[in-house]
C-alpha cells in the first residue's frame, strides 16, 4: 500500500530515453498524479484547449499514451492569465546544471506548487523529465523523495533523434544539447571546439536555440553526436550519485525478470507499482550516418578528461557498460548516395580526423559547404 504522506516520485532521464513510456506506466496506477515533463518551455503558455490539443497519437514521436492528453495532469495549476503557475520558460535550460547547495526560490516555489496540488487530491506526485539529469541533485535535495534515473545505449539514443530529422536539419533535441553544451559550467573549450564558436549565454532560450540552429543547421552528424555525448557523460555524472535507482532501459524492454525486479524495488522505494509488461525494445533504428562511433566517443571522453570518471574505482558501473557500444569498433553501414553525399561532412570528421581538433576541422569543411553562412 502506498504510504499515508505520498513520496514524491522523480523520473529523471534524457531526451528519447523511453521516459514518455514509464511516465505512462506510473499514470497508469491509481491515486497517481504524473506530471509529464514539468520542466518544458511549452508550459509558460499552455490554456485548457491547448492541453487538450496534444496527444501522444497526432505526436509523431512514437509516444505510447493514445488520444489522452500529455499534460492533463496540469489542469489543476493553471493560471487565468495562462501558462501553469509559478513556472517560468527559464526553468526548461537555464538552471538545468544548477548546483545541489544552489538556491532557486522561484524554481522551489514551482515544485512545491505541483507536489501540494497532487497532496490535496490525495495523490502521490510524479514528476517525469527530461531536463532534470543536471538538477536532480538539487531537487533531491530539496525535496526528498524518490529518485529513478533511467539510462539508454547512448549511440541508439542519439540515433532517435537522427531518425527524426526532416531533410538534413537538426531535431529540436539535438538543438538542446548544443545550447547545454555551451553553457556548460567549466567546458568552455570543449564547447568552442566541438561547435566551432562560443555562444550567448543570456537572452531567451527561444533566441538561444535560434542561434544554434543558425549555426549549425548544416552540422555534420558526427558534431551533432559528439556534442550530445558531451552532455550525456555530464548529465550522468551529475545524476547517478543522487538516484535511488537506475534503470537500463534497453535491459527493461528485453528481459522480463529484470522488470519484475525493477517493480519490486520501486514499489519498495515508494509504495507505487507499476506494470512494465508490455515495455517493448524498439528494432535498431536503421539509419547509418557516417560516424565512427568508437573515434567519436574517446575523443570527448579525452577531451573532459573523464576517463577515470568512466573506468576509476569509484566510477559508476552502468555507465561504462552503456558506453560499450559506442567504444565498440563498429563500422557504419552502407548508405545511400543522396545520404552519403548530404553528410559527406559527417565523414570527414566522424572518421580519420575525429582525433584530431574537432574545430578545426568542422571550421575547414564549413567553409567547403556554406554551413557558416
Amino acid at each position: 500500500m502506498p504510504p499515508s504522506d505520498p513520496t514524491t516520485v522523480f523520473i529523471h532521464s534524457g531526451w528519447r530515453c523511453s521516459s514518455t513510456y514509464v511516465w505512462h506506466r506510473f499514470r497508469a496506477s491509481p491515486g497517481v498524479r504524473a506530471y509529464y515533463e514539468p520542466f518544458h518551455e511549452q508550459l509558460a503558455h499552455v490554456t485548457a484547449e491547448t492541453i487538450n490539443a496534444q496527444t501522444p497519437d497526432n505526436s509523431g514521436l512514437r509516444h505510447p499514451g493514445g488520444e489522452t492528453p500529455y499534460l492533463r495532469e496540469f489542469d489543476v495549476v493553471l493560471d487565468p492569465a495562462g501558462g501553469v503557475r509559478g513556472f517560468d520558460p527559464g526553468f526548461a535550460l537555464d538552471r538545468f546544471w544548477i548546483e545541489p547547495e544552489a538556491s532557486d526560490l522561484q524554481q522551489q516555489a514551482y515544485v512545491d506548487g505541483l507536489t501540494a496540488a497532487a497532496r490535496e487530491r490525495g495523490e502521490t506526485p510524479v514528476l517525469a523529465c527530461c531536463r532534470t539529469l543536471g538538477r536532480a541533485g538539487w531537487l533531491k535535495r530539496r525535496f526528498g523523495g524518490f529518485h529513478i534515473v533511467l539510462i539508454r545505449d547512448p549511440v541508439q539514443q542519439w540515433l532517435s533523434f537522427y531518425s527524426l530529422r526532416r531533410r538534413p536539419r537538426p531535431t529540436y533535441f539535438e538543438l538542446c544539447h548544443y545550447v547545454l553544451l555551451s553553457e556548460m559550467a567549466g567546458c568552455d573549450d570543449v564547447s568552442c571546439a566541438l561547435l566551432g564558436e562560443a555562444f550567448d549565454r543570456a537572452g531567451p532560450l527561444a533566441e538561444r536555440i535560434a542561434a544554434v540552429r543558425a549555426r549549425l543547421k548544416r552540422a555534420p552528424a558526427s558534431v551533432s553526436f559528439q556534442a550530445f555525448l558531451a552532455v550525456w557523460l555530464r548529465s550522468y555524472l551529475k545524476a547517478l550519485p543522487h538516484a535511488d535507482l537506475v534503470v537500463d532501459v534497453d535491459r527493461l524492454a528485453r528481459d522480463q525478470a529484470y522488470a519484475r525486479t525493477v517493480e519490486h524495488a520501486i514499489e519498495a522505494g515508494c509504495g507505487l507499482r507499476p506494470d512494465f509488461t508490455d515495455c517493448r525494445a524498439p528494432p535498431p533504428h536503421g539509419v547509418s550516418p557516417p560516424v565512427a562511433w568508437r573515434k567519436a566517443t574517446r575523443a570527448v571522453v579525452e577531451m573532459m578528461d573523464l576517463r577515470q570518471a568512466i573506468i576509476g574505482p569509484e566510477a559508476p558501473p552502468v555507465l561504462f557498460r552503456k558506453l560499450a557500444p559506442a567504444l565498440a569498433a563498429l563500422t557504419p553501414a552502407p548508405v545511400g548516395g543522396a545520404a552519403r553525399l548530404r553528410e559527406a561532412v559527417g565523414a570527414l570528421i566522424g572518421g580519420a580526423s575525429v582525433a584530431r581538433a574537432p574545430s578545426k576541422a568542422y571550421a575547414a569543411t564549413a567553409r567547403m559547404d556554406g554551413s557558416r553562412r
